[in-house]
């Protein structure tokens, strides 16, 4: 091959240009020129060889003669932004060419090409096949196949030395970083162009390749023209010329913003490991399968699993029950949630997972987004335990409701359940009743025995109530002593009403009258049993399918309960309305 018009030689001797020529050929990257219309007007033996073809079927060729028509646009589209703005551009490209047809990956850089004038004339590129690697890094450290000499016009770090260590040759980016041109280079070693650490660690790396004339690869650090250090990816090797010594060949490549860029992603990665793993929620990976890739101890504890290994590679399936809460099986409702996040990006939902050790059921709260994790889109799932949650949120419910010494429904809860049964008796057409009662001999429990006796006295009043009514009526205490009983859909006429709920009432009144037997201890903490006798005055009222609201005949009720105690106490009384009472003692 001989070396076009486009690729200045500056004033090289012939043996010189032999000398490039074969330090070009000797190595696997592609090098190229191109003029203004994009034909080739130079290529070395491996461009040859990447596209298939002989020199003659390349030079003078457009790049649609030898590349897939995708593949011939992209890089035309690269061609022209190159010569038309002037700047170098490095990048990775994805080729198919005609001869093969396999899609290859390579790193390219390209630059303009300037004439005599200083305008340009086309342009010069090199390009490194890394198909064999899935990231550059990877690449860098593991190929020793790849890079080789570049002109003096091609933008990497090219150089020769002699067996003595000094340059014969350099390009002009190797000029550039020494901040010499390239005349007071030549002819002098890294001892005399570099600080003393530089220069032995260079010496160090090309003494290796002289004394066992093997091809070597590795990174270099030196000190950039413009301050800070800059890093290189070098790959030096022998070239055997036959009578004459041997010498070093070399190309390094500037990978400075690579080695940042990998040093801010190990920075990322350390603190996304640091966050992962030092959740107290659970944290969870899955691939675009839906199958567990990682997962941190959180999550671990959380499905009582022992190690990653019992977790990763399963689905979120596995660690449920068959069916979720809302009556859906969790197969079908774990593909719904998965096809929300893929749509949405994320989604919230409550999940009920199942520990395979000892089948405990949790209810979790799961917060799942679609992340990009190492160039694949995975999803990032955190899960959080419902239980403390669920256990205070029960513990609130019943404050607000419940009475706090019996547990049975508070006035708050009465009325609402009062509410309910007045539009059920709308609907229905059948009475319901309230019973109101007051404990008649209450208090000298507390005096004499204090209020722990008293305290059990009404647990036991609770206890007695609720065996009396059916599981859609309601006992209540409102208060001190004063409990209230909501009977629902008595009957359909008020007589029939009348009748059962007396009958309730006069059942409430005989065991509530009975003798209590309390069992506590004392201030001495000497547990004592005693007996006490109390009965309860009963007021009663029926609600009929319309007419008063809640707060009326709890009032009607309250109102017949004292006509009760007025009486003599231990009576039942019926409110029948207009302030009407009589007794329905027997």
């Amino acid at each position: 091959m001989e070396i076009n018009g486009l690729l200045s030689t500056g004033g090289l001797t012939h043996n010189e240009m032999q000398l490039l020529q074969t330090a070009i050929d000797s190595l696997g990257a592609s090098v190229f020129a191109k003029d203004l219309n994009g034909r080739y007007t130079f290529v070395n033996r491996a461009f040859c060889d990447m596209v298939g073809a002989k020199l003659e079927e390349v030079v003078g060729h457009l790049l649609e003669d030898l590349f897939d028509p995708i593949t011939a646009t992209q890089l035309r589209e690269d061609d022209l932004r190159v010569i038309a703005t002037g700047q170098t551009v490095e990048q990775k490209e994805y080729r198919r060419t005609k001869v093969g047809g396999e899609r290859h990956q390579y790193l390219t850089v390209k630059r303009p090409v300037y004439g005599r004038y200083g305008n340009i004339i086309g342009l010069s590129g090199v390009s490194l096949d890394v198909t064999s690697t899935a990231q550059v890094e990877v690449l860098l450290s593991e190929s020793r196949q790849f890079l080789d000499l570049l002109l003096s016009n091609v933008d990497g770090h090219f150089y020769i030395k002699g067996q003595d260590r000094r340059y014969i040759f350099v390009s002009p980016k190797v000029a550039e970083l020494l901040q010499r041109s390239p005349e007071q280079i030549i002819g002098h070693t890294d001892a005399e162009l570099l600080p003393e650490l530089e220069a032995q660690r260079v010496n160090a790396f090309d003494d290796m390749v002289f004394e066992t004339g093997v091809r070597k690869a590795g990174e270099e650090c030196l000190a950039g023209s413009r301050g800070g250090l800059r890093y290189f990816w070098s790959v030096k090797q022998l070239l055997r010329r036959g009578n004459q010594p041997d010498c070093l060949i070399g190309m390094s490549m500037d990978i400075t913003e690579l080695k940042l860029a990998q040093q801010a992603v190990a920075s990322s990665e350390t603190r996304f490991r640091t966050l992962f793993e030092g959740s107290r929620d659970g944290v969870l990976l899955l691939d675009q399968k839906k199958h567990f890739i990682d997962c941190n101890q959180a999550a671990l504890e959380l499905l009582g699993l022992t190690g990653k290994a019992d977790c990763l590679g399963r689905t979120p399936v596995d660690f449920s029950p068959p069916v979720q809460a809302c009556g859906t099986p969790s197969v079908d409702l774990a593909a719904r949630y998965i096809d929300t996040i893929n749509t949405e990006g994320k989604h919230r939902f409550d999940w009920l997972i199942k520990r395979p050790q000892d089948g405990a059921t949790l209810t979790v709260e799961v917060s799942a987004s679609m992340v990009d994790l190492d160039g694949e889109t995975v999803i990032l799932a955190t899960v959080r335990d419902l239980t403390e949650r669920m256990q205070y949120e029960v513990a609130i419910h019943q404050l607000a409701y419940y009475d706090a010494l019996t547990d049975l429904p508070n006035r708050r809860l009465f009325f609402d359940h009062l509410s309910k049964a007045l539009a059920l008796s709308q609907r229905s057409g059948l009475f319901g009743a309230v019973i109101y009662l007051d404990l008649d001999n209450f208090k000298p429990v507390n005096d004499r025995y204090g209020h722990i006796a008293g305290d059990l006295l009404l647990k036991e009043v609770a206890r007695r109530l609720a065996e009396h009514v059916r599981d859609q009526d309601t006992v209540a205490r409102l208060g001190g002593d004063e409990f209230v009983v909501l009977l629902v859909n008595v009957a359909p006429t008020q007589d029939a009403a009348w009748q059962q709920a007396k009958r309730v009432a006069e059942r409430i009144r005989d065991d509530l009258a009975k003798t209590y037997s309390l069992t506590f201890d004392t201030d001495e903490q000497i547990q004592t049993t005693v007996e006490h006798h109390c009965s309860a005055s009963l007021g009663m009222t029926l609600f009929p399918p319309c007419g008063e609201c809640g707060e009326t005949i709890l009032r009607r009720a309250d109102n017949a309960m004292y006509q009760a105690k007025a009486a003599g106490r231990n009576q039942i009384y019926l409110d029948e309305g207009c302030g009407q009472t009589t007794s329905l003692t027997s």
